[in-house]
């Protein structure tokens, strides 16, 4: 009986001890990461020393927005990680801001647009207020990438083939190889069976298609531009040049005047919300204009195109149908004597002509529109990226 008694006791005292001893070490632990750092140390590397702990504790990074990357300025003598993080953005007019995966520091003076002011000695680094942003611009806007690819392709290669620019989804386009002669035209596109959707009917990938007319020397890309442009807000791409018209007003004065010309595109995307779902509301003003001078002045041509799409991010379009006429003179005849100069005996009149051949040319212009994070969520990801 009394050694069951003694059992117990030594249990009970060695569940004592072990709870003691437990509490003893966790205490001691949290005594170990109390923290002591310099006023002198930088906010960067304080950032650095704090974080293991915020992830250990929280799944979360400490990611520094602002602006101010200067000495602490406040010793941290012997805080948890938590008390000493509180200490620094209080004594730097800082505050956080948790998000998933990561807890931002940010100016405290402009978190409303996300952007920081430099609180150094050095410099200041003015918010988007300072530098009065346009109405309705921020920080915080979605953009959208536009890539164009601009392409002249002969139109009777273009019909030959039977292309139908207005097909263009999922990057591919339909053409119609069912005629005379298909093989030679579709071979180095090595369109299969598999590609067929009807008889004589293919689908092929644009960029596939595009390189093709390139490489048989049907047709020449112009331009590749690109261009962002914040949602709802317009932007400009011209391939060409301004061309200078000199004319006289009536007090007698030469005035002059400069014309674009080239590929004009304006562009104004808009992203809308539909079912929870964010689609690119396009509008699209495109024009093709040249200089001709003449013994008066300066004809400008141009042709215009303007419609109003809705597409899905990454969605591409292709607009076509403007047309120009290319003309070259070809000379033809006996070789050698067709190409003497006139003042042999007129030997080249005798002996060979001259024809003109008109090539006509169609326009063609690929659009895919792109919605891309705004600047801050962009900064935020390149941030965690490098950290």
């Amino acid at each position: 009986m009394r050694l069951a008694q003694m059992k117990k006791s030594i249990i009970l005292v060695c569940l004592i001890l072990a709870i003691s001893i437990t509490g003893l070490l966790a205490q001691t632990q949290k005594e170990m990461e109390k923290l002591t750092l310099s006023k002198d140390i930088r906010i960067n590397e304080a950032l650095q020393i704090l974080e293991p702990f915020f992830i250990r504790d929280s799944g979360k990074k400490l990611i520094n927005l602002s602006s101010y990357n200067g000495p602490l300025g406040v010793p941290i003598n012997n805080l948890d990680y938590k008390e000493a993080l509180e200490l620094i953005l209080l004594k730097n007019n800082l505050i956080q801001t948790e998000a998933v995966g990561y807890i931002a520091i940010q100016d405290k003076a402009a978190t409303d647009l996300g952007i920081g002011v430099e609180t150094g000695k050095d410099s200041i680094m003015p918010t988007a207020e300072a530098v009065q942003l346009p109405e309705g611009v921020s920080p915080k806007d979605k953009q959208v990438l536009i890539n164009a690819v601009i392409m002249l392709v002969d139109k009777s290669y273009s019909k030959s083939l039977g292309i139908d620019w207005s097909t263009l989804v999922d990057g591919k386009v339909k053409v119609n190889a069912g005629f005379s002669g298909a093989s030679q035209v579709t071979a180095p596109m090595n369109l299969s069976a598999e590609t067929s959707t009807e008889a004589g009917n293919y689908t092929i990938d644009i960029n596939t298609l595009l390189k093709t007319i390139e490489t048989e020397q049907k047709g020449s890309i112009l331009a590749k531009p690109n261009i962002r442009v914040s949602n709802a807000r317009k932007g400009h791409i011209q391939v060409g040049q301004d061309i200078s018209i000199k004319r006289v007003d009536e007090a007698g004065n030469t005035v002059e005047s400069f014309f674009s010309t080239g590929v004009i595109m304006d562009v104004e995307p808009t992203i809308i919300k539909v079912d929870d779902e964010e689609v690119i509301y396009l509008k699209l003003n495109i024009e093709r204009s040249s200089g001709v001078p003449s013994d008066v002045s300066t004809i400008i041509t141009k042709s215009t195109s303007s419609t109003e799409v809705i597409l899905f991010s990454n969605e591409e379009i292709a607009i076509a149908g403007m047309f120009d006429t290319d003309e070259t003179t070809v000379r033809s005849g006996i070789p050698i004597l067709k190409d003497l100069p006139w003042w042999v005996f007129g030997i080249r009149y005798l002996t060979g002509y001259n024809t003109v051949e008109k090539k006509e040319r169609e326009l063609v212009i690929t659009i895919k529109a792109e919605i891309v994070d705004n600047a801050i969520d962009r900064l935020l990801e390149s941030r965690s990226t490098h950290m």
